[in-house]
């Protein structure tokens, strides 16, 4: 029996049919609120076509693809960035020296415990003090790399650790250095397992640019509130709106997550031979006779 045959057990028929009743009782109960919900914003007259013409007129549409543009401007700059620290960061943690270390996991245990907000507040305060007179861009990069590189290196050297020592000793022993060993046969393998983890923080670092609203960067959120600003009638439109926008990103790298573990979890089913297979592989062996031996 397998260990997975000891900790789940599929469920019978009485489970079942209460897995059923719960499902179609939670489906009703999310109808019925969002009913509620409905007929409220269309007593309130939130449905009215005058609400949502604005959003027809093509100078709209383009500011808040504008948006759109900028958001996914900055998330990539400060995705590239600090993907690219958090590597370093990741072995510098696993690395054996002391000093290196303490070093990173300073830098780690510092920029993952402060709030992002508070970061790029500090960061708008702090560097203009000290000569850094940058766009509102720069200083949301400059604040976001800093606190998802080290959510990052936590992805990195999770995925470097899940192998275990054995790849790398093999490494060793074959004659390659500890550098090489990392760079050609450990960080290869471990990137693999480590992509759904990162198009997560991809994922959230898309979200986290609405936080540029706050410097102010002309972002998605900024440009609805623009918006609203000018027709303040169309308030809950304009968020409904940036929302399908974001939503819509948010589900294209979900998708991409699915896909790459789908295709992850075939390719392990592929490497692995099946008990048929096996026993197929005992026959083309022949078997060492009493004499030879």
């Amino acid at each position: 029996m397998s260990a997975d045959n000891l900790l789940y057990e599929p469920p019978g028929p009485i489970a079942r049919r209460r897995n059923r009743l719960i499902s179609v009782i939670g489906v009703l109960l999310l109808l019925g609120c969002l009913m509620a919900v409905g007929h409220r914003l269309d007593a309130s007259g939130q449905f009215d076509a005058k609400r949502w013409e604005i959003f027809l007129h093509p100078g709209t549409l383009r500011f808040l693809f504008d948006g759109l543009v900028a958001t996914l401007l900055a998330a990539v700059i400060s995705m590239v960035l600090a993907f690219s620290l958090a590597l370093p960061l990741a072995l510098a943690r696993l690395s054996s020296r002391l000093w290196l270390r303490t070093l990173a996991a300073s830098y780690i245990g510092c920029f993952r415990a402060v709030p992002l907000l508070l970061l790029i507040l500090f960061t708008v305060i702090l560097l203009p003090s000290i000569g850094l007179n940058w766009s509102a861009l720069g200083y949301l990069i400059f604040g976001m790399v800093l606190h998802h590189s080290a959510m990052a290196a936590e992805i990195v050297r999770a995925g470097i650790l899940s192998l275990g020592r054995g790849q790398k000793e093999a490494a060793l022993s074959i004659g390659m250095r500890e550098h090489q060993a990392m760079m050609w046969i450990v960080l290869p393998q471990a990137l693999k397992l480590m992509l759904p983890a990162l198009i997560s923080g991809v994922l959230a670092i898309v979200q986290d640019t609405s936080l540029g609203y706050i410097i102010p960067y002309e972002e998605l959120l900024r440009r609805s509130q623009q918006i609203s600003s000018f027709a303040p009638q169309s308030l809950l439109q304009s968020a409904f709106i940036v929302t399908v926008m974001y939503g819509f990103v948010s589900a294209l790298l979900l998708a991409l997550r699915r896909w790459i573990e789908r295709r992850q979890a075939y390719t392990s089913r592929a490497l692995i031979p099946e008990e048929g297979e096996l026993s197929k592989l005992d026959t083309l062996v022949p078997a060492k006779s009493p004499a030879s031996t």
